[in-house]
C-alpha cells in the first residue's frame, strides 16, 4: 500500500468520526480494529483498550465503567504505546526476536489447548492485533524491568528519596475545596482561587497564622474550625499520595501550590518536618519501593518520547486540555529515575 493510498484511508476515516457521534459508550458502532488515537501515526487500537479493561474488571459490559475510568485508561494505553517506542529503539532486532518467539509460542500453547490467539482475544472483546501487541508490551517490559531492578539501582533510588522511604514525618494543616470532578471548569476556576489565596498567604508578615485563618474561612475540611490543623503524617494512610508527594516538596513554614486529589482541591501549610533515619537494609517490605521506581522508569521511558504527536478520534476518550497543567502531586523528574544499569 502506497502512501497516498494510506493517506486517503486514514482521510476517510477522520472524516467517518467526524460525521458520526462516535462515543466510547455506544459499543455496537465500532470494532475493536478501530484506532482510537494514533503516536506519530501509528494507531492504538480500541481492541488493546478493551483488553485491559475487561482484564483489569472481570466484566464484559464495558460501557457500563464510568466514562473517567475509560478516559484514564486509555491515557495509560497510549502512554504505554510511547514507552514501547523507547524499548523497541533501545531492544532492537534482540527484542523483536524475543517478542517473535513469545507470541508464535503463546499461539502454539492455545493450539494445543484446542483453542486460538483469536479466540482467546475475542473472548475479552478483543481481536489477535491488539492482543499480540498486548503480549509484545509485556514481554518488553518485563524483560526491561528485570535488567532495571537490580538491588544497586534500588539502593540509589531509595537514597534520592529517603524522604519518602527513610520514615520522615510531617506536621500539616490544610485548606480543603470541593468541586465538581467532572467539570473542567469548576475545577480550574478553583485552582485559579487557591493559587490567588496561597500568594496572600506567602505575602503575609506570619504565614502560619495566616493559612489558619483563610482554612476557617474558605476550607470545606472537618477540621476548619481549628484552622485546618491536620497533625502529622507519615504515609499514605495518613495522607492521599498526591498531597503527601506535594508535601514532601514543601520546605517548613511553607504553603503547598493547589493540589487536585479525589477529595477535592487543597492547599497544604508544612509546619515541620522530622527526618526519618531508616536505611534501605532496614526496609522489611519493599514492594512500595519497587513500584514507585518501576513507575519512576515507565515515566523516563514515556518522557524519552516527548517529541511524538499524539492523535485522539474518539471525543470521549480525549483527555482534558487542561490535564498538563493540573497540579498532580507527582515529585519525581527526570534526574531521579533510577540510575541506568551498566
Amino acid at each position: 500500500m502506497n502512501s497516498s493510498t494510506r493517506c486517503f484511508r486514514w482521510l476517510s476515516f477522520l472524516l467517518i468520526l467526524v460525521s458520526t457521534k462516535f462515543y466510547l459508550q455506544a459499543a455496537d458502532k465500532y470494532e475493536p480494529g478501530d484506532p482510537i488515537a494514533a503516536i506519530d501515526g501509528n494507531p492504538v487500537y480500541l481492541g488493546e483498550l478493551n483488553l485491559i479493561l475487561t482484564e483489569r474488571f472481570r466484566r464484559q459490559d464495558l460501557e457500563a465503567i464510568p466514562i473517567e475510568i475509560q478516559r484514564a485508561t486509555a491515557m495509560l494505553l497510549v502512554r504505554r504505546h510511547l514507552a514501547m517506542k523507547s524499548l523497541e529503539a533501545q531492544g532492537g532486532d534482540a527484542l523483536r526476536s524475543m517478542i517473535r518467539n513469545q507470541i508464535e509460542a503463546f499461539a502454539a500453547e492455545a493450539n494445543r489447548r484446542g483453542s486460538s490467539v483469536e479466540e482467546q482475544a475475542k473472548s475479552r472483546m478483543s481481536d489477535e492485533k491488539s492482543f499480540n501487541a498486548d503480549l509484545a508490551w509485556r514481554v518488553a517490559w518485563g524483560r526491561y524491568l528485570q535488567s532495571k531492578m537490580t538491588e544497586q539501582n534500588l539502593r540509589r533510588f531509595f537514597d534520592k528519596h529517603s524522604d519518602i522511604y527513610g520514615g520522615s514525618r510531617y506536621d500539616v494543616s490544610q485548606i480543603l475545596v470541593q468541586v465538581d470532578q467532572q467539570d473542567q471548569a469548576s475545577i480550574q476556576n478553583g485552582i485559579a482561587n487557591l493559587n490567588e489565596l496561597a500568594e496572600q498567604i506567602r505575602a503575609s508578615e506570619d504565614p502560619a497564622t495566616a493559612f489558619a485563618d483563610a482554612a476557617r474561612e474558605h476550607s470545606e475540611a472537618a477540621a476548619s474550625a481549628e484552622g485546618g490543623h491536620i497533625g502529622w503524617g507519615e504515609n499514605e494512610k495518613d495522607l492521599p499520595i498526591a498531597v503527601l508527594n506535594v508535601v514532601r516538596q514543601t520546605p517548613a513554614g511553607q504553603v503547598s501550590k493547589p493540589i487536585r486529589s479525589p477529595q477535592g482541591l487543597q492547599l497544604v501549610f508544612v509546619h515541620g518536618v522530622e527526618k526519618g533515619n531508616q536505611s534501605f537494609d532496614d526496609l522489611v517490605d519493599q514492594a512500595q519501593l519497587r513500584r514507585d521506581a518501576a513507575d519512576a522508569l515507565f515515566d523516563n521511558l514515556v518522557a524519552a518520547q516527548s517529541g511524538a504527536k499524539v492523535d485522539w478520534f474518539v471525543p470521549a476518550l480525549r483527555p482534558p486540555d487542561e490535564a498538563s497543567r493540573e497540579p498532580s502531586g507527582e515529585s519525581l523528574n527526570q534526574s531521579d529515575r533510577p540510575e541506568k544499569t551498566e
